[in-house]
Protein backbone atom coordinates (compact mmCIF):
# COMPACT_ATOMS: atom_id res chain seq x y z
CA UNK A 1 0.00 0.00 0.00
CA UNK A 2 0.84 3.78 -0.26
CA UNK A 3 -0.48 6.56 0.54
CA UNK A 4 -1.14 10.16 -1.17
CA UNK A 5 -0.48 12.19 1.54
CA UNK A 6 3.24 14.09 1.32
CA UNK A 7 4.69 14.40 4.69
CA UNK A 8 6.99 17.36 5.43
CA UNK A 9 9.79 17.24 8.16
CA UNK A 10 11.39 20.21 9.51
CA UNK A 11 12.91 21.79 12.50
CA UNK A 12 10.97 23.63 14.83
CA UNK A 13 12.01 27.53 15.08
CA UNK A 14 12.76 29.28 18.12
CA UNK A 15 9.10 31.33 18.96
CA UNK A 16 7.96 27.00 18.28
CA UNK A 17 10.45 25.95 20.52
CA UNK A 18 9.29 28.62 22.69
CA UNK A 19 5.44 28.26 22.27
CA UNK A 20 5.45 24.21 22.15
CA UNK A 21 3.52 24.64 19.24
CA UNK A 22 4.01 24.60 15.45
CA UNK A 23 2.37 27.18 13.54
CA UNK A 24 -0.10 26.56 10.35
CA UNK A 25 -3.37 24.91 10.54
CA UNK A 26 -2.20 21.18 9.84
CA UNK A 27 1.23 21.42 11.70
CA UNK A 28 2.11 19.06 14.45
CA UNK A 29 5.03 19.07 17.12
CA UNK A 30 6.18 15.70 16.62
CA UNK A 31 8.68 14.16 19.27
CA UNK A 32 10.09 11.16 18.48
CA UNK A 33 11.42 8.75 21.44
CA UNK A 34 13.47 5.57 20.79
CA UNK A 35 12.69 2.97 23.85
CA UNK A 36 15.02 2.86 26.60
CA UNK A 37 17.16 -0.27 26.87
CA UNK A 38 15.73 -3.32 26.45
CA UNK A 39 17.08 -7.04 27.70
CA UNK A 40 17.71 -7.48 24.00
CA UNK A 41 19.85 -4.84 23.65
CA UNK A 42 22.04 -6.33 26.18
CA UNK A 43 21.79 -10.27 25.62
CA UNK A 44 21.03 -10.61 22.53
CA UNK A 45 18.10 -10.13 19.74
CA UNK A 46 17.73 -13.80 18.86
CA UNK A 47 17.21 -15.46 22.04
CA UNK A 48 13.71 -17.12 22.40
CA UNK A 49 13.58 -15.32 26.03
CA UNK A 50 13.77 -11.71 24.95
CA UNK A 51 10.59 -11.92 22.95
CA UNK A 52 8.49 -8.97 23.40
CA UNK A 53 11.74 -7.65 25.42
CA UNK A 54 10.95 -5.63 28.45
CA UNK A 55 12.71 -2.87 29.81
CA UNK A 56 16.39 -3.76 32.35
CA UNK A 57 17.05 -2.06 35.51
CA UNK A 58 19.40 0.74 33.01
CA UNK A 59 16.40 1.59 31.20
CA UNK A 60 14.19 2.34 33.30
CA UNK A 61 16.40 4.81 35.00
CA UNK A 62 17.42 5.93 31.29
CA UNK A 63 13.33 6.55 31.47
CA UNK A 64 13.77 8.17 34.53
CA UNK A 65 15.81 10.91 33.40
CA UNK A 66 13.73 11.33 30.06
CA UNK A 67 10.66 12.40 32.53
CA UNK A 68 13.07 14.94 34.39
CA UNK A 69 13.13 17.07 30.91
CA UNK A 70 9.00 18.01 30.99
CA UNK A 71 9.15 17.44 27.24
CA UNK A 72 5.68 17.34 26.17
CA UNK A 73 2.79 18.93 28.53
CA UNK A 74 -0.15 20.85 27.38
CA UNK A 75 0.32 24.18 27.11
CA UNK A 76 -1.73 27.28 25.65
CA UNK A 77 -3.98 24.79 25.71
CA UNK A 78 -2.40 22.42 23.01
CA UNK A 79 -3.75 19.06 22.62
CA UNK A 80 -1.63 16.26 23.29
CA UNK A 81 -1.89 12.91 21.77
CA UNK A 82 0.64 9.90 22.95
CA UNK A 83 1.68 6.99 20.76
CA UNK A 84 3.43 3.94 21.28
CA UNK A 85 4.42 0.83 19.22
CA UNK A 86 2.24 -2.17 20.13
CA UNK A 87 5.29 -3.87 21.62
CA UNK A 88 6.13 -3.73 25.42
CA UNK A 89 9.55 -1.67 25.72
CA UNK A 90 7.73 1.53 23.70
CA UNK A 91 4.75 1.18 25.93
CA UNK A 92 7.10 1.13 29.10
CA UNK A 93 9.03 3.63 27.76
CA UNK A 94 5.89 6.32 26.94
CA UNK A 95 5.01 5.48 30.86
CA UNK A 96 8.00 6.21 32.35
CA UNK A 97 9.37 8.83 30.50
CA UNK A 98 6.27 10.99 30.31
CA UNK A 99 4.51 10.57 33.59
CA UNK A 100 2.97 13.71 33.20
CA UNK A 101 0.94 12.75 30.32
CA UNK A 102 -0.04 9.83 31.54
CA UNK A 103 -1.69 10.24 34.71
CA UNK A 104 -5.46 9.56 34.73
CA UNK A 105 -7.60 12.46 34.12
CA UNK A 106 -4.63 14.45 32.15
CA UNK A 107 -6.88 14.66 29.17
CA UNK A 108 -4.03 13.08 27.13
CA UNK A 109 -5.01 9.95 24.62
CA UNK A 110 -2.55 7.13 24.95
CA UNK A 111 -3.24 5.11 21.78
CA UNK A 112 -0.86 2.01 20.58
CA UNK A 113 -0.45 1.39 16.68
CA UNK A 114 0.88 -1.28 14.94
CA UNK A 115 2.86 1.25 12.67
CA UNK A 116 5.61 1.92 14.54
CA UNK A 117 6.24 -0.55 16.06
CA UNK A 118 10.46 -2.09 15.17
CA UNK A 119 11.03 -4.38 11.92
CA UNK A 120 10.51 -7.70 12.57
CA UNK A 121 13.38 -9.81 12.38
CA UNK A 122 14.50 -11.92 15.45
CA UNK A 123 12.83 -13.10 18.64
CA UNK A 124 13.04 -9.74 20.31
CA UNK A 125 10.57 -8.58 17.45
CA UNK A 126 7.61 -10.88 18.40
CA UNK A 127 4.74 -9.14 20.46
CA UNK A 128 2.88 -10.57 22.51
CA UNK A 129 -0.93 -11.26 21.95
CA UNK A 130 -2.97 -7.68 22.07
CA UNK A 131 -5.41 -8.87 25.19
CA UNK A 132 -1.90 -9.54 27.67
CA UNK A 133 -0.62 -6.18 26.61
CA UNK A 134 -3.87 -4.50 27.47
CA UNK A 135 -4.64 -6.19 30.48
CA UNK A 136 -0.86 -5.38 31.45
CA UNK A 137 -0.66 -1.62 30.89
CA UNK A 138 -4.40 -0.74 31.74
CA UNK A 139 -5.00 -2.28 35.09
CA UNK A 140 -3.20 0.89 36.69
CA UNK A 141 -6.38 2.72 37.71
CA UNK A 142 -3.87 5.81 38.40
CA UNK A 143 -3.03 5.94 34.47
CA UNK A 144 -5.04 7.11 31.55
CA UNK A 145 -5.48 3.55 29.60
CA UNK A 146 -3.52 2.90 26.50
CA UNK A 147 -5.81 1.97 23.76
CA UNK A 148 -4.48 -0.44 21.79
CA UNK A 149 -8.29 -1.63 19.69
CA UNK A 150 -6.47 -0.75 16.40
CA UNK A 151 -3.82 -3.30 16.60
CA UNK A 152 -4.59 -7.33 15.48
CA UNK A 153 -4.87 -9.40 18.19
CA UNK A 154 -2.03 -11.74 16.79
CA UNK A 155 1.23 -10.76 15.75
CA UNK A 156 0.16 -11.04 12.10
CA UNK A 157 3.34 -9.32 10.65
CA UNK A 158 5.50 -11.99 12.19
CA UNK A 159 3.12 -14.83 11.30
CA UNK A 160 3.80 -13.33 7.77
CA UNK A 161 7.44 -13.81 7.85
CA UNK A 162 7.36 -16.97 9.66
CA UNK A 163 5.37 -18.60 7.20
CA UNK A 164 8.15 -17.09 4.55
CA UNK A 165 11.15 -17.99 6.33
CA UNK A 166 10.32 -20.20 9.07
CA UNK A 167 11.50 -19.91 12.68
CA UNK A 168 13.76 -17.64 13.41
CA UNK A 169 16.40 -21.07 14.61
CA UNK A 170 15.88 -21.83 11.04
CA UNK A 171 16.37 -18.31 9.52
CA UNK A 172 18.67 -16.43 11.12
CA UNK A 173 18.89 -13.16 8.72
CA UNK A 174 17.04 -10.43 8.65
CA UNK A 175 13.50 -10.76 7.70
CA UNK A 176 11.05 -7.34 7.11
CA UNK A 177 14.38 -5.04 7.08
CA UNK A 178 14.83 -6.95 4.11
CA UNK A 179 11.57 -5.64 2.33
CA UNK A 180 11.92 -2.00 3.31
CA UNK A 181 9.35 -1.07 1.04
CA UNK A 182 6.84 -2.38 3.39
CA UNK A 183 8.15 -1.13 6.49
CA UNK A 184 8.13 2.40 4.64
CA UNK A 185 4.80 1.52 3.83
CA UNK A 186 3.61 1.32 7.46
CA UNK A 187 4.99 4.45 7.98
CA UNK A 188 3.10 6.03 5.05
CA UNK A 189 0.01 4.58 6.52
CA UNK A 190 0.98 6.06 10.27
CA UNK A 191 1.03 9.42 8.77
CA UNK A 192 -2.26 9.37 6.98
CA UNK A 193 -3.84 8.13 10.29
CA UNK A 194 -1.79 10.98 12.10
CA UNK A 195 -3.17 13.67 9.53
CA UNK A 196 -6.55 12.76 10.81
CA UNK A 197 -6.00 13.44 14.62
CA UNK A 198 -6.58 16.71 16.22
CA UNK A 199 -3.84 16.47 18.96
CA UNK A 200 -1.38 19.57 17.87
CA UNK A 201 1.53 18.11 20.09
CA UNK A 202 1.93 14.41 19.48
CA UNK A 203 4.87 11.98 21.24
CA UNK A 204 5.60 8.70 19.32
CA UNK A 205 7.61 6.16 20.97
CA UNK A 206 8.91 3.67 18.72
CA UNK A 207 12.13 1.66 18.03
CA UNK A 208 15.29 2.41 15.87
CA UNK A 209 15.26 0.33 13.38
CA UNK A 210 11.49 1.55 11.94
CA UNK A 211 12.96 5.22 12.88
CA UNK A 212 15.76 5.17 10.84
CA UNK A 213 13.97 3.42 8.27
CA UNK A 214 11.27 5.95 8.03
CA UNK A 215 13.44 9.08 7.97
CA UNK A 216 16.02 7.24 5.28
CA UNK A 217 14.14 5.73 3.01
CA UNK A 218 14.00 6.62 -0.62
CA UNK A 219 16.80 9.06 0.49
CA UNK A 220 20.20 9.23 -1.01
CA UNK A 221 22.41 6.67 0.46
CA UNK A 222 19.39 4.73 1.74
CA UNK A 223 19.06 3.87 4.88
CA UNK A 224 22.28 2.66 6.84
CA UNK A 225 23.05 -0.69 7.09
CA UNK A 226 19.90 -1.93 5.04
CA UNK A 227 21.04 -5.93 3.82
CA UNK A 228 19.54 -7.57 0.72
CA UNK A 229 16.36 -6.06 -0.48
CA UNK A 230 15.13 -10.02 -0.80
CA UNK A 231 11.43 -9.41 -0.02
CA UNK A 232 10.39 -6.23 -1.19
CA UNK A 233 7.80 -6.35 -4.24
CA UNK A 234 9.59 -4.49 -7.33
CA UNK A 235 5.45 -3.93 -8.23
CA UNK A 236 5.01 -1.88 -5.01
CA UNK A 237 4.63 1.61 -6.45
CA UNK A 238 6.03 3.34 -3.24
CA UNK A 239 9.22 0.97 -3.83
CA UNK A 240 12.18 3.90 -3.51
CA UNK A 241 9.48 6.82 -2.97
CA UNK A 242 10.59 8.73 0.37
CA UNK A 243 8.32 9.08 3.60
CA UNK A 244 9.87 12.05 4.26
CA UNK A 245 10.18 15.64 2.99
CA UNK A 246 13.01 17.29 4.16
CA UNK A 247 12.65 20.62 1.95
CA UNK A 248 15.75 21.15 1.35
CA UNK A 249 16.96 21.51 4.80
CA UNK A 250 20.68 19.33 4.75
CA UNK A 251 21.55 19.82 8.42
CA UNK A 252 18.30 19.32 9.69
CA UNK A 253 17.74 15.81 7.29
CA UNK A 254 21.30 14.82 8.08
CA UNK A 255 19.93 15.35 12.21
CA UNK A 256 16.97 13.03 11.85
CA UNK A 257 18.60 10.31 10.17
CA UNK A 258 21.12 9.56 12.22
CA UNK A 259 20.66 6.83 14.47
CA UNK A 260 18.66 7.20 17.87
CA UNK A 261 20.29 6.29 21.21
CA UNK A 262 18.43 4.41 23.45
CA UNK A 263 15.98 6.66 24.85
CA UNK A 264 16.90 9.54 22.80
CA UNK A 265 14.47 12.25 22.02
CA UNK A 266 14.06 14.73 18.70
CA UNK A 267 11.33 17.27 18.27
CA UNK A 268 10.73 18.26 14.52
CA UNK A 269 7.41 19.47 13.16
CA UNK A 270 4.98 17.36 10.70
CA UNK A 271 2.80 18.82 7.89
CA UNK A 272 0.76 17.75 5.58
CA UNK A 273 -0.08 17.95 2.25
Amino acid sequence: MSSSVVVIARALSASERARGRARGGNAKVVIFVRHAEGTHNVTGYNDEKNADARLTARGVAQCEGLAMLSLASARDGAEVLVVTSSMTRCAQTARLGFPHLARRHSGVKWIAREEVRETVNYWCDRRRAIGELSREFNEDEANEAIDFSSCPAEDEIWAKYEAMCGPPEAWVKHRESGDLCAVANRARAFFAWLETRPEEVVVVSSHSAFLRAMFSYGHPEGVRGAPEQIFSDVKDTALGVPVVNYVGDGTFERAMRADFENCEHRACVIEFA
